[in-house]
């Protein structure tokens, strides 16, 4: 494989990862507006909070996969740019930026992780604090 052929999976996987983080963002809305709807509606039962609770952390979880799967993009095309036996300078600056090579990739970045705790916040304080 040449370099020109990891650059071009790289670019690939790119553009898989940013209609996931579109889809994300959009399910993130939707569940922000679920537990909103929940909390503005006064019949709402305890059965009815859990489930908002429960879909709106199933998809942090999708959304989770998906920050991991765009990290991978990035670590699997440094690992195969590091098995190339003369690579350019650019690509050493590459694995340089990437920071690891090491499969398989268990999660998304630091600040991945922090913004799905935020939102994850976010979306149980709505539904279970109490209204003033």
């Amino acid at each position: 494989m040449t370099e020109y052929e990891i650059y071009t999976m790289f670019n690939s996987g790119r553009l898989v990862g940013a209609v996931s983080f579109i889809g994300s963002i959009i399910a993130i809305w939707l569940a922000l507006r679920v537990a909103n709807l929940t909390r503005e509606n006064a019949d709402t039962t305890v059965i009815q909070k859990i489930v908002s609770s429960a879909f709106g952390l199933i998809v942090l979880a999708g959304t989770f996969i998906s920050f991991t799967q765009a990290k991978a993009t990035w670590v699997i095309t440094a690992y195969n740019l590091e098995l190339l036996e003369t690579r350019s300078e650019f690509s050493d600056g590459f694995i340089s930026y990437v920071g690891t090579t090491t499969l398989p990739v268990e999660s998304p970045s630091t600040m991945g992780m922090l913004f799905l705790a935020v939102v994850a916040l976010m979306i149980l304080s709505i539904i279970w604090t109490p209204k003033k």
